[in-house]
């Protein structure tokens, strides 16, 4: 209908009628073509009901009467609007009712991305604080192993590279000519290996942690790795000495390299720092073992060196404490978690995706090493949008989280508990049990650590000591019986041993045989399964064949 069409309409109408007609189209606020549709009806109905009238006075008074009749003009607007609703086609209602449905949830989506994104996580705990508490186990300073380590660890810090290569090679491995380098470096500097041993005559060991931020993430371990140098240099000096025929020096010097160990590895530490220690220790009994597999050593020195290991691990733990591993985790869901007006936190997406960007990703499982967080929001393939709709609608909670947490460190402290050949008699699935405590939980999946192998670590370095302190008691019983005994029994019977080393991958003792002039004592390993003692070799850490602790291979 043209502009003058639309005029056309009202001519034969009074000018009041006009009006009304144009205000209540006004007010319908619907469709252009339905307003039109209306204002024709009501001119037709106007047209209908003035047809009788002879003047226009008449006309006058009559249309006056008719819009009275008709009412509120806004009321009758919203039925007219009402009533052409219920009149149009059903696929038009479906239409509209699709397009508002779909614009509400879009209205909605923009509030709940805006209040998602401005969420922002609240500080409540300094960790890093507390894990100083903890790790702390004694109030005077005088007590603690760690200035002496530190200092000596600062020393060693810029070793020359050719000593740096020497250390890391094993004692036959080298020529005379580097056996002379070592010694005068070694003799060089003694004074660092006086604070080392004056630091493993100390009864404790604690570090004062500091971090950026007091992050725990951020914490610094900055002497771990001269740690081990000074291990080696430990271990080089020892052999030195025997070769020198100075047993109780080079036992000396191997028992310190232990008790460092012990110190680094601590109750209360980081992982890290118990994996460090648990190599230092094991560097050590591996030194004795070559020590003694090259050397005579007299019954009486054997047996003071017996008696000084079995008193250094009475009441040692060799259990993996996560105690630390647990509250960084704490720390870490108070800063990736938001503190949100209602609710019980969700994710707070910059911390999570700078974390997984620099490659924060800890092995654990399901946990994307070469992928960012966000690179996985992005990607448009099923799984991403996925994770996506997880983050911002079914991802766990910050308390969730908390629980879920807690009941995965939970069952790794019960399983480290555990031998690995229980878990194994037990039909144990470590992966399919502890997905059950991370799956759905992108954080978890970013940040809970794949563990059996380090519980599993644990295991074999106990039964690495166990087997040496064996070994030393073989050596006395053939030195004092005149040949090796028949069995490990033998050892029990007559002293030498107080109780049968157990072998943790069968829950059995260590495999022990006589051979022709030798003996051999070994474990079945991780495979479970006696290999009479060949293929695998301690050092190695493999999944096949024994772990062979005598006789001492000179390429193990």
């Amino acid at each position: 209908m043209t502009g003058k069409e639309k005029n056309e309409v009202f001519d034969s109408l009074p000018t009041c009628v006009a009006d009304f007609i144009k205000l209540v189209i006004k007010k319908m606020r619907y469709r252009k073509k339905v307003r039109l549709d209306v204002q024709a009806e009501l001119a037709a109905h106007f047209e209908d009901e003035l047809r009788d009238c002879k003047t226009d006075e008449e006309k006058e008074q009559k249309a006056q009467q008719l819009i009275a009749e008709f009412g509120d003009v806004k009321l009758l607007a919203v039925l007219l609007r009402r009533a052409k609703k219920r009149c149009r086609p059903l696929w038009r209602t479906i239409v509209a009712r699709t397009f508002q449905t779909v614009g509400v949830l879009i209205l909605c989506l923009i509030i709940y991305t805006v209040w998602f994104l401005t969420g922002k996580p609240v500080i409540t705990t300094n960790y890093v604080a507390e894990l100083n508490r903890i790790a702390r186990p004694a109030s005077d300073d005088k007590l603690n192993a760690a200035p002496f380590y530190n200092k000596a660890a600062e020393s060693v810090e810029k070793l020359p590279n050719d000593i740096k290569e020497l250390l890391q090679k094993k004692y036959n491995e080298v020529t005379p000519e580097q056996k002379q380098l070592m010694e005068k470096w070694l003799t060089d500097n003694s004074e660092v290996f006086e604070l080392v041993i004056a630091g493993t005559q100390k009864p404790y060991y604690w570090q004062k942690y500091e971090a950026e931020n007091n992050e725990v993430i951020s914490v610094l371990w900055p002497y771990l790795a001269d740690f081990r140098n000074l291990a080696y240099a430990l271990r080089w000096r020892a052999q030195l000495r025997a070769e020198q025929g100075r047993y109780e020096d080079a036992f000396g010097d191997i028992k310190s390299c232990y008790r460092f160990g012990q110190h680094i590895k601590g109750d209360v530490t980081f992982l890290i720092d118990q994996l460090v220690g648990m190599a230092i220790e094991r560097l050590a009994v591996q030194s004795l073992r070559d020590v003694l597999s090259e050397h005579g050593i007299s019954s009486a020195a054997l047996a003071k060196l017996q008696q000084d290991f079995e008193q250094m691990i009475a009441g040692e733990d060799f259990t993996v404490s996560l105690n630390f591993e647990r509250l960084t985790i704490y720390d870490e869901i108070q800063r990736c978690f938001t503190e949100d007006r209602f609710g019980d936190g969700h994710l707070y997406i910059p911390r999570l995706t700078a974390l997984s960007s620099i490659g924060m990703g800890t092995g654990g499982i399901g946990a994307g090493d070469d992928e960012s967080f966000m690179l996985k929001l992005y990607l448009i393939t099923l799984d991403e949008i996925k994770a996506g709709l997880r983050v911002f609608f079914t991802h766990p909670n910050k308390q969730q989280t908390m629980i879920s947490v807690n009941e995965f460190y939970d069952y790794l402290e019960k399983l480290a508990l555990k031998t690995p050949a229980q878990m194994r008699a037990e039909e144990i699935d470590v992966e399919k049990e502890t997905m059950q405590f991370i799956k759905g939980n992108l954080f978890l999946e970013t940040f809970t650590p794949s563990l059996y192998k380090v519980i599993e670590l644990s295991y074999r370095i106990q039964i690495d000591v166990e087997a040496t302190l064996t070994i030393i008691a073989i050596l006395r019983y053939r030195k004092n019986i005149g040949g090796y005994p028949k069995d490990l029994d033998k050892l029990i019977v007559a002293s030498y041993l107080k109780e049968l080393p157990m072998d943790p991958f069968s829950d059995k003792p260590l495999v022990y045989k006589r051979t022709d002039d030798n003996f051999i004592l070994y474990s079945v390993g991780p495979n479970f399964k006696d290999d009479g003692g060949q293929k695998g070799r301690v050092k190695k850490c493999t999944d096949e064949g024994d772990w062979v602790f005598w006789p001492v291979l000179k390429n193990d």
